[in-house]
């Protein structure tokens, strides 16, 4: 990824850095745009749980905190099958615990595998009566590590991505036991959730395997109550916000969540006062 990570250090000149969250490193995106708002992007990469870090998905960061104008703060959480879920999960959970305990309103966006640990912690979060992000964006999720190929079997001739099975099922049991494939940490879409869940924008392509995964996730929070927006873009491809930033597509997708995340921000202001 190194060609494509420079070429967005170029074009768009961020300042970086590192910061500590809970023990757990994240690379900090401090994009020129950046307007000195009160709020900021937590954000966890894609890559099936054993590949990618933060310092190799800045191609998906830097034009990402550039266009919305905020600060990012990308996760570097361990990768399987050097850790597991019942690692993985908690680690995180902490990590983004304390990256919204100083009230600072979060924008959490999690991309593939990292949609569905966004998920997975922010439940886990409200369980413990944490304060958590503000809102979500998720973009392609893996909320269904469980689910049968023959399931996929439909879009994969169509998914330019992910239509390597069987790699998909390897990677989730690298990360969780078989018999642990449907526990919620692991796949979130079958998580307990409440109509507090913070409200989520779900961004994915119409070709892509993972697609059932963001309708599941989807109808999970629309019948707890919960406040979620599905857009599934006709003929896109699995996550293409971030693995095919300049697309035109791609750079709408990353102004309607701007607006999304502007409109709560407002929303929340407005109770408040």
């Amino acid at each position: 990824m190194a060609p494509a990570n420079a070429q967005v250090l170029e074009r768009y000149s961020p300042a970086l850095g590192e910061v500590q969250l809970a023990g757990m490193p994240a690379v900090v995106v401090r994009p020129t745009t950046a307007s000195g708002a009160q709020a900021r992007i937590v954000y966890l990469h894609g890559g099936a749980y054993t590949t990618f870090s933060a310092r190799s998905t800045l191609f998906a960061t830097v034009p990402l905190a550039h266009d919305l104008g905020l600060e990012l703060w990308s996760l570097d959480y361990p990768r399987a099958p050097r850790t597991r879920y019942d690692q993985t999960v908690p680690g995180v959970t902490e990590a983004l615990r304390a990256a919204c305990a100083d009230g600072v309103p979060v924008l959490l966006v999690g991309d593939s595998a990292g949609g569905g640990l966004a998920v997975a912690a922010t439940l886990r979060l409200q369980r413990r009566g944490c304060p958590g992000p503000t809102a979500a964006c998720l973009w392609s999720p893996w909320t269904d590590l469980g689910a049968p190929t023959s399931s996929r079997a439909p879009l994969a001739e169509v998914d330019p991505i992910l239509r390597a099975e069987p790699d998909l099922a390897r990677a989730a049991l690298a990360y969780a036991p078989a018999a642990r494939l449907r526990d919620p940490d692991v796949s979130p879409a079958y998580g307990e959730f409440t109509s507090r869940f913070p409200p989520t924008l779900i961004q994915c392509g119409t070709r892509e395997i993972l697609l059932s995964d963001a309708v599941l996730l989807h109808h999970a929070i629309v019948a707890a109550g919960g406040r979620a927006r599905l857009e599934a873009l006709p003929g896109m491809v699995h996550s293409y916000p971030a693995v095919l930033p300049q697309l035109p597509e791609s750079r709408q997708a990353r102004r309607r969540m701007r607006r999304f995340f502007e409109l709560l921000r407002k929303e929340n202001f407005a109770g408040r006062s």
